[in-house]
């Protein structure tokens, strides 16, 4: 309960702040970048110890198959999203909202269902044209434009399925629920990338990073791998501000907004299929 309570709490603080005036996007971005940086990336930083848990990483040799598997795959996915970006953007959203659903793992298949959905298109619901224009930057006009339109009619379908699931079974009026009632008024009130940094450092990083934590058999290796983790991501995003300093402003911005979504659609994949592989494995035992 008390991530729920974070969440609320830090969701109800934003949109009271967000009510004196919304940023613009340049600010936006200076606030997604090292809120991501700090909050949200450390809770892939468990992905080590956590392979370490479910196969014999033995030596240093071990540990740098593995390292050199996961960043292999994310080298991929920024190789495909280069070749093909239309693609890559609709399989980003897909995968997305499939990750971010175990966020209600226990919640049963409907909530889990509606809550995947809701975190990722939510805002494309209340705000179809700015989620359009955000994706004009990771992608193709033609395919931006299709993507947040698909994305607006998935999010109302998923919005009248949990309606009607809270109303017809009040068993399911649970934290979950909440949960999710209040994604649906934060993509109301907040810009689309202000949204994001709520739900994705105060809700789905905590829950992971906590989950996984108490999960682990020596966790404290990773709570210094996090907070190294963070270092090095501020320290690596001040040096390329610096660098980007020169960039026109409308090149600056797309420029950033490229570096963290598709960094963290090349670091989803592999984090995904390791976590998923994790839960199976906790559930089976």
């Amino acid at each position: 309960m008390w991530q729920t309570w974070l969440f609320a709490g830090g969701a109800l603080l934003t949109i009271m702040v967000s009510l004196i005036g919304q940023p613009v996007l340049i600010t936006q971005l200076f606030i997604l970048a090292p809120a991501v940086a700090i909050l949200g990336l450390p809770h892939g930083a468990l992905d080590l110890p956590i392979a370490q848990a479910l196969w014999p990483l033995d030596g240093w040799r071990g540990k740098l198959r593995f390292v050199g598997l996961y960043v292999g795959l994310a080298l991929l996915v920024i190789a495909v999203w280069i070749v093909l970006p239309g693609t890559a953007l609709f399989a980003f959203l897909i995968y997305s909202a499939f990750h971010f659903s175990g966020d209600w793992d226990g919640a049963g298949a409907t909530l889990r269902f509606s809550g995947g959905v809701a975190t990722v298109g939510a805002p494309a619901l209340f705000q179809t044209g700015e989620v359009a224009t955000l994706f004009g930057y990771l992608a193709q006009e033609p395919a931006a434009e299709l993507a947040a339109l698909l994305l607006a009619v998935v999010a109302g379908i998923s919005l009248g399925i949990f309606v009607a699931t809270i109303s017809l079974r009040p068993q399911l009026r649970n934290s979950a629920a909440g949960e999710q009632g209040i994604i649906w008024i934060a993509a109301a009130c907040l810009t689309p990338l202000v949204y994001f940094v709520v739900y994705f450092c105060m809700l789905h990083s905590v829950r992971h990073f906590s989950n996984a934590f108490a999960s682990l058999d020596d966790p404290h290796q990773g709570l210094r791998v996090a907070v190294l983790l963070s270092a090095v991501t501020v320290f690596a995003g001040l040096i390329g501000f610096l660098v980007l300093q020169g960039f026109k402003p409308e090149l600056l911005e797309q420029s950033i907004l490229r570096i963290i979504f598709i960094g963290l659609a090349a670091l989803t994949v592999p984090h995904m299929i390791l976590v998923d592989r994790f839960q199976r494995k906790l559930k089976q035992q």
